[in-house]
């Protein structure tokens, strides 16, 4: 049924959580365990690709320097993926990775059409109706946009609920 399960990780304690879960269900299904950390386009590339001109000779230093940025953190992120993927090959599932860059929500369902994933798990922010209206939701817009089923574990919260 699952084949190849995704988990996005954007970095912090409570992404992953879901490792876990996404473990528990590759284990029963003899599946494989794909990670992805999506990394936001410098705002400086940003700039220069939205406003398409330059205007002095500070836009190429800037330039220069943003490609340096980027290299040193999908570097960092596969560096972290690689820890968690050796992880889950410890406990004798199949894992790979993937680092890229764009929008979270567009980027992982993206993913998941391009890699033939049957199954997201990600966690769930817990932040209540209001921030998330006012905010957004990765969680929200994976659950409304993606063609394949989509888990998300809330966490849990200090009581313990």
């Amino acid at each position: 049924m699952f084949q190849r399960i995704l988990v996005p990780l954007d970095g912090s304690r409570l992404s992953t959580q879901a490792v876990p879960f996404a473990v528990e269900i590759a284990k029963r299904f003899s599946a494989e365990v794909v990670l992805v950390r999506v990394l936001a386009p410098s705002s400086v590339t940003t700039v220069l690709q939205s406003n398409g001109k330059k205007t002095n000779g500070t836009d190429d230093i800037i330039a220069q320097e943003v490609p340096f940025k980027d290299v040193d953190n999908v570097a960092n992120a596969k560096r972290y993926l690689v820890n968690w993927s050796q992880s889950i090959k410890s406990q004798g599932v199949k894992s790979s990775y993937q680092v890229t860059v764009g929008t979270p929500a567009k980027s992982i369902m993206d993913l998941a059409d391009s890699q033939g994933i049957s199954l997201i798990v990600m966690m769930s922010h817990g932040r209540g109706w209001f921030k998330r209206a006012i905010m957004g939701s990765v969680a929200d817009a994976i659950l409304r946009g993606s063609k394949v089923p989509v888990l998300v574990v809330r966490p849990k919260t200090a009581e313990g609920k």
